[in-house]
């Protein structure tokens, strides 16, 4: 399924795109497939760290002091949740993801390996196995007039979307793109314009920032 975009999609989240015409149709489903999963709220977590709603935590998973998180969320095996990160709700973030300090993220799926390190806003969007932000990057999700988002003259029937990065897409430092951007796999963003809503290859990032 949208081999353009991943090599492979964890296998939790098949159903989310089994049967879908766009990947962010995936973004629609998140409650159906939470609620088809086993709750077992964390342990063990420091007391400055909230936690509110149902909330799934992995095994091997590290939450360090001043954390919120707000359900339904679930966050994999092996991630490092760092500190002051807000975790809004209805994310699913995979195994091996770091959430780092000041990060913020809503109504999202991270699959496998995503690092949103240092300073990042991430909203109504999906990040692919091995997306890398840099300090600074952030997703806009909502356009200023609040019109329907459209990706490529087509609408997403959605007022709030950011971007779907596929497998392996980095975003440099204080970067920014969305609502409505799709990178296709292994494309790196490293200018400071904002990008257009459309779908982008790695030759027609290119193209946009020789302009």
């Amino acid at each position: 399924m949208f081999p353009e975009f991943f090599e492979h999609i964890p296998e939790p989240l098949l159903p989310l795109f089994e049967g879908a015409d766009h990947p962010w149709e995936a973004l629609d489903r998140f409650n159906k497939l939470f609620a088809s999963i086993q709750k077992q709220g964390p342990s063990n977590l420091h007391p400055t760290v909230v936690v509110e709603g149902d909330v799934v935590i992995g095994e091997g998973t590290v939450i360090e002091p001043g954390v919120v998180i707000k359900g339904p969320t679930i966050i994999g095996k092996h991630c490092q949740i760092r500190a002051g990160a807000y975790i809004r709700g209805h994310v699913w973030a995979g195994d091996r993801c770091v959430i780092g300090h000041t990060t913020e993220l809503v109504r999202s799926i991270l699959f496998d390996d995503v690092r949103v390190d240092h300073f990042n806003y991430v909203g109504d969007s999906i990040l692919g196995n091995g997306v890398h932000f840099g300090a600074g990057a952030k997703v806009a999700n909502l356009r200023f007039d609040g019109h329907t988002i459209m990706v490529d003259g087509e609408s997403t029937d959605r007022t709030k979307f950011g971007a779907i990065l596929g497998d392996q897409c980095q975003l440099g430092v204080n970067t920014m793109i969305g609502p409505g951007v799709l990178f296709e796999k292994h494309c790196w963003w490293l200018g400071q314009r904002v990008v257009p809503s459309g779908t982008y290859s790695r030759d027609r990032l290119k193209m946009l920032l020789d302009k």
